[in-house]
């Protein structure tokens, strides 16, 4: 028998299950105590008297003058060469009423999983999940930073994509990290998007054009007319020809932004766009890669 889920007496009907399940962003409430006491843990260097015999809680001051400068915060000199635990106290006292104004508190955070904070990641990853934040640690530029929490089939099915598509999965790994980290870019993820299906679907199509690209392979499917899918049964209102070519068509054509001096174009591809992008390339490229999108006779 599977565990059932815990939630607060009188979370019963389905609308009080939903709002208390929902996901939220920033730093809440209820998280803010034990989120800013992971901060303070992860600024926190332990440093021990000349003589050895103990250690004093100090800030990490290169840690977090480090992280200020790359955070655009303003910060006081809190250096000392003393090892003393009323220094070190003050130091730790003044910093946090620093950091509890930025604007954007999850990037400081966001930092210190980064580079190399002294608190555990396993904390903050368990707290942003008993806080049903829609942020989680995941892999951003190659390190640990917060991610935007996705369904875990999805993520699962994504990464698989991902570590057996070469270099279209190369660039479809930069796209979910464009897309899904803490400063979503959606026209970077969007470009990636199709870079990575063009990786996936040029060699296949157009192997000989070394200058192909999406628009050129569904130009080149259109034609041909007999690309599929291995679908051994297809409604006649859409065979899986035309739902590949009508993906691809869609793909290509919502990179509205790709060009300028278009007055009328609506501007940059939103976030919500670039996900539907980034959902798309996902499958093309598992397709294309294991061999799945083929031409008939």
């Amino acid at each position: 028998m599977s565990e059932e889920t815990w939630r607060p007496l009188g979370v019963d009907d389905e609308d009080e299950v939903a709002q208390y399940d929902a996901l939220h962003d920033g730093v809440p409430s209820w998280m803010a105590s034990p989120y800013w006491a992971w901060n303070q843990d992860a600024l926190t260097i332990y440093r021990r008297y000349r003589d050895g015999s103990g250690r004093i809680a100090m800030l990490d001051t290169k840690l977090a003058e480090e992280m200020c400068q790359a955070l655009r915060l303003s910060f006081p000199n809190l250096r000392t060469d003393a090892i003393d635990s009323r220094i070190g106290k003050e130091q730790l006292k003044t910093a946090m009423e620093y950091l509890v104004k930025h604007s954007a508190p999850l990037q400081i955070a966001d930092y210190l999983l980064a580079h190399d904070g002294h608190a555990a990641h396993a904390e903050m990853d368990s707290l942003l999940e008993r806080s049903k934040s829609v942020w989680t640690i995941g892999t951003r530029a190659g390190r640990p930073a917060l991610v935007r929490r996705v369904p875990l089939g999805v993520q699962v099915a994504v990464d698989t994509v991902i570590g057996q598509a070469g270099q279209a999965g190369v660039r479809l790994a930069k796209a979910w990290e464009e897309l899904y980290g803490l400063n979503p870019d959606a026209s970077a993820a969007y470009r990636l998007a199709i870079l990575a299906v063009e990786d996936a679907a040029v060699p296949v199509v157009s192997p000989n054009n070394q200058s192909a690209t999406l628009g050129t392979v569904l130009k080149q499917i259109e034609d041909q007319k007999n690309w599929k899918l291995p679908m051994d049964r297809e409604h006649p209102n859409a065979p899986s020809r035309e739902v590949l070519v009508s993906m691809m068509r869609m793909l290509w054509h919502g990179q509205h932004d790709r060009h300028g001096g278009q007055p009328t174009a609506p501007g940059n591809v939103s976030v919500d766009e670039a996900t539907i992008a980034v959902s798309l390339a996902a499958s093309l490229v598992h397709w294309f890669e294991a061999g799945l999108i083929q031409r008939g006779a």
